[in-house]
């Protein structure tokens, strides 16, 4: 009952004749917890990997906290001088495996970065569960980011920001893009959102909303670690695809809170604000929402994307 309320004021500021697609960038700054990264060391070489065409190269590098991000950067065979960062929830090992979406990419003549994000691949989960957990996922964990007044999405968007920032400084890379699969895409939504160092955003089976979390009484667990706590007092995730306008943004896929893409009308819903910041700004040919994509077919938009 009380999600409903701000739900309301949310459409209500939506409809409003003075919305602006980007007014609530603030808010949802100082919600999630997200701080500008600053200037750290510089990132640590480990190994490298010599495949037909391509390198792989092993690196970590310091964060805002005590611990590091391990990252694979993988490297065409003649200078790029564009990246993808590439954010998978079960890290990187499955975007670098011989025949993945990252050797494809790299063989577009694009470098690639695959990062463990805190808490996922080298970096976690962690043997930590405590006394909640739910369908495999810590809620303390989640619950101590909201006694601590951040959120592990604000965290791990700053981790972006950061890697993104190293491609262009220490790499020589001219453009970032950035893709996304599931409950990494609010990570990636917050960062793009705060660093326009990020020219495209593709998201891939992401959730529409955390509206659709909150509604669902059988939302998905996986998605927990990424709300924002709070997060409906001032926005919701479709507002920060609408701030994206006219960067190029791909939506495929696109599922409910419970991670089921049948309910299209909540969905159709929860894209409107998305669409309608897009044509406001006279970019609708930089916004692609596809739906009923089998994993063949994934590769055809994103081509469209990156060209």
């Amino acid at each position: 009952k009380e999600a409903e309320k701000l739900i309301y004021k949310i459409k209500a500021r939506r409809n409003s004749a003075t919305y602006s697609c980007d007014a609530m960038l603030d808010s949802a700054k100082i919600l999630s917890g997200y701080r500008v990264p600053e200037i750290t060391d510089g990132p640590v070489f480990t190994g490298r990997l010599r495949r037909d065409g391509y390198t792989i190269e092993k690196f970590f590098i310091r964060t805002e906290g005590k611990y590091a991000i391990p990252y694979l950067l993988m490297l065409p065979a003649g200078k790029a001088d564009r990246a993808v960062i590439f954010l998978r929830p079960e890290g990187k090992a499955p975007v670098v495996s011989p025949g993945g979406q990252g050797e494809w990419l790299v063989r577009q003549g694009i470098a690639v970065l695959v990062p463990d994000m805190i808490g996922t691949g080298e970096t976690g989960p962690g043997i930590f569960k405590g006394d909640a957990e739910i369908g495999g996922i810590c809620y303390n964990l989640w619950f101590t980011s909201v006694i601590t007044g951040r959120s592990l999405t604000g965290i791990r968007a700053g981790d972006v920001s950061r890697l993104a920032a190293l491609l262009k400084h220490d790499y020589g890379i001219n453009e970032v893009y950035a893709i996304a699969w599931k409950e990494m895409s609010p990570v990636l939504l917050h960062a793009a959102a705060f660093n326009l160092d990020i020219r495209r955003i593709a998201l891939i089976e992401p959730y529409s909303s955390y509206r659709s979390i909150v509604m669902d009484r059988f939302y998905n667990p996986k998605f927990v670690h990424s709300i924002v706590p709070g997060a409906l007092m001032a926005y919701d995730i479709p507002d920060l695809e609408a701030s994206l306008a006219p960067r190029n943004l791909l939506l495929v896929n696109v599922t409910d809170g419970g991670g089921n893409s049948t309910d299209t009308s909540n969905i159709d819903t929860d894209m409107d604000i998305v669409r309608s910041c897009y044509r406001k700004r006279n970019s609708e040919n930089k916004l692609m929402i596809i739906s009923s994509v089998p994993s063949e077919g994934l590769l055809k938009y994103l081509t469209e994307w990156l060209r």
